[in-house]
């Protein structure tokens, strides 16, 4: 039996079912009433029977706490109520009947016929196609015991009606064949529409990162043929103009030294804002890499004392928690360079309690958080924004004279 999820629509159709099947074998068991006068005899009690155990189905067909005990096994106690109940009150019951014995069993046979269409219809919607042919067979074989207990020691005269079972299953299997097949065929064309929807999902996913390389390496050229050019055009300009000053101008060649130095560290931080926009590093290194290497290069550029502490077992991220891990990790560092005068940063990377937390401390000047309450530098207010977008949360402490350190926590 395969083990899958109800198929949507399953089980509104059979409660459906029950209301029918119910409001027929009522029906029945009152026109036999009318009729007859009789409130109880074989037939009517048949009916009787039969609306009670539909009546008794539908109402554990809309039990939701049942569904939710017995599970996987729900369907297939419901399925076999459908189709034992009616077998079992006709093989108890019918026996009180009259008339000939293999006539009543050849007209048992074909009442039933109609209740045992959709509980088989049901079974091969859910279930593979050798298991609806089991429950088909299984249907079948109660009533050759019945046809051979009739007919006695005239065993030639139950050859005939021995086919009446056999026609029956092969009615109900080909019914039951038929809806497998196609339910199969939906189910394969469900599977390769969902595969490839996966697959415009990444194909729309690599356009989109392709127009975002292509949109950055533009920025880049752009800004290298502008910005950069200038810088290195005023760097010249002012060398050039030092050497037409008297050395002796101490003043001037001082600020001219300064112009320099600055327009100097402004080409430096130009060239790598550019390098930063051709390189992804994310994508070519992993996190772990880029991270070390983000703080490698900020070593470089300041001669800091760095160390890293990264958990060797991390857990698999999304691209947008990486993304927001990377980028906070450049603006904390970046705003050390500028702003904390340190001689040390740490940085760690940890996961612990299905919590991953990023943190970077300096030992620098710190700052009166009190200060910029109310107007939070840019810098600060994107850490904060990029991790709220990613799901995690920003935490800061920082006094003056103390140092800073920033804290993003993700749940995983």
């Amino acid at each position: 039996m395969d083990e899958r999820v109800i198929e949507p629509g399953l089980l509104r159709i059979f409660r459906n079912y029950c209301k029918f099947a119910i409001c027929y074998f009522l029906g029945n068991y009152l026109y036999i009433f009318a009729t007859t006068g009789k409130l109880i005899s074989a037939l009517s009690l048949l009916y009787l029977s039969n609306s009670v155990i539909f009546l008794l189905l539908l109402g554990i067909l809309y039990w939701g706490w049942l569904e939710r005990r017995t599970k996987k096994l729900f369907l297939p106690i419901s399925l076999s109520i459908a189709t034992l109940g009616p077998i079992f009150s006709s093989a108890s019951i019918w026996p009180l009947q009259i008339n000939d014995p293999l006539t009543d069993i050849i007209f048992r046979s074909w009442i039933l016929f109609p209740i045992f269409i959709v509980p088989i219809v049901l079974v091969a919607w859910q279930y593979s196609l050798a298991f609806t042919l089991s429950v088909v067979v299984l249907t079948a074989l109660y009533d050759l015991p019945f046809i051979f207990l009739s007919a006695g020691t005239e065993t030639l005269q139950v050859i005939p009606f021995i086919g009446v079972p056999i026609l029956r299953s092969i009615a109900l299997g080909m019914v039951g064949t038929i809806v497998s097949l196609l339910t199969k065929t939906q189910r394969t064309q469900r599977r390769r529409l969902m595969e490839a929807n996966v697959i415009l999902s990444e194909h729309a996913h690599t356009l989109e990162q392709l127009a975002v390389s292509r949109e950055r390496n533009r920025l880049a050229r752009d800004l290298h043929d502008t910005l950069a050019h200038t810088l290195s055009s005023q760097v010249l300009t002012l060398e050039a103009l030092k050497l037409s000053v008297d050395p002796g101008d101490k003043e001037l060649n001082h600020s001219l030294d300064q112009l320099i130095d600055n327009s100097r560290r402004g080409l430096d931080e130009t060239r790598r804002a550019l390098n930063d926009l051709r390189v992804r590093h994310l994508e070519d290194l992993g996190l772990v890499t880029a991270l070390k290497k983000l703080l490698q290069d900020t070593a470089s550029r300041g001669n800091y004392a760095t160390s890293a502490f990264i958990s060797e077992s991390l857990p698999i991220l999304s691209e947008r928690k990486e993304e927001a891990i990377y980028r906070i990790a450049q603006e904390a560092l970046e705003n050390i360079i500028r702003h904390a005068d340190a001689k040390s940063i740490q940085l760690k990377l940890q996961y612990e309690n299905q919590v991953l937390t990023l943190e970077i401390s300096d030992d620098g000047c710190g700052f009166d958080q009190e200060l910029i309450k109310n107007n939070e530098r840019m810098g600060i207010k994107g850490m904060r924004e990029r991790a709220a977008e990613a799901g995690g949360s920003f935490f800061m402490e920082t006094n003056p004279h103390q140092g800073t350190a920033i804290r993003v926590e993700f749940g995983v």
